[in-house]
């Protein structure tokens, strides 16, 4: 009984946090000819929603997708998402976006830093940058914790891969790198 009260809690908290999020990326697209970027687009599914509250129009929106049978099937809708990885730079010339947003990406990603400077970099000036991720400290997660449950999904299904691709990860400016391979511990290094 415990398990499915949860599980409704959850259900119903993660449906108000994205009818949130997609009313303010609507917000954001108010202008008939906005712009935006979906990050972590899947197959696309989000351009229904969005179009519908804002009128978006289906050549102003663009993903990127980290899954590559994902990102054709969203081509093949007739939609512009791009296979790409949120942990290097995106594939778009500053300025670009009136919106863009990550909906349950941010707690995925290797380098969350670069995203968010990459995100900055291709919005408009007064772009809007729309963010939706897990909140640890909430009553709810700490509940699901004491469960031994993980309140998100967890690491990217391909966050292996991921890991294999890249033996370091460099915060710029901290003069400090994590050298890391599957199966072994990460160490820290002085990088200076």
């Amino acid at each position: 009984m415990l398990q499915k009260y949860f599980k409704n809690l959850y259900q119903r908290t993660m449906n108000e946090a994205y009818s949130l999020a997609h009313t303010e990326i609507a917000k954001a697209l108010k202008d008939p000819d906005s712009k935006c970027l979906d990050c972590g687009a899947h197959n696309g599914y989000k351009y229904d929603t969005i179009q519908a509250m804002a009128g978006l129009k289906r050549d102003n929106y663009h993903g990127i997708e980290w899954n590559q049978a994902l990102a054709l099937e969203a081509q093949q809708k007739g939609l512009n998402v791009k296979q790409g990885d949120l942990n290097k730079s995106m594939p778009f010339d500053k300025n670009s976006f009136d919106c863009v947003y990550g909906l349950s990406v941010l707690e995925h990603l290797l380098n969350p830093c670069l995203f968010l400077r990459e995100a900055h970099r291709v919005l408009k000036d007064d772009g809007q940058l729309v963010i939706l991720t897990p909140n640890i400290s909430t009553f709810f997660t700490a509940a699901l914790i004491l469960m031994g449950k993980m309140p998100s999904s967890g690491p990217h299904p391909d966050s292996d891969q991921l890991l294999a691709q890249e033996e370091l990860f460099n915060e710029a400016g901290s003069g400090l790198a994590f050298k890391h391979k599957i199966g072994d511990r990460p160490q820290l290094m002085n990088s200076a």
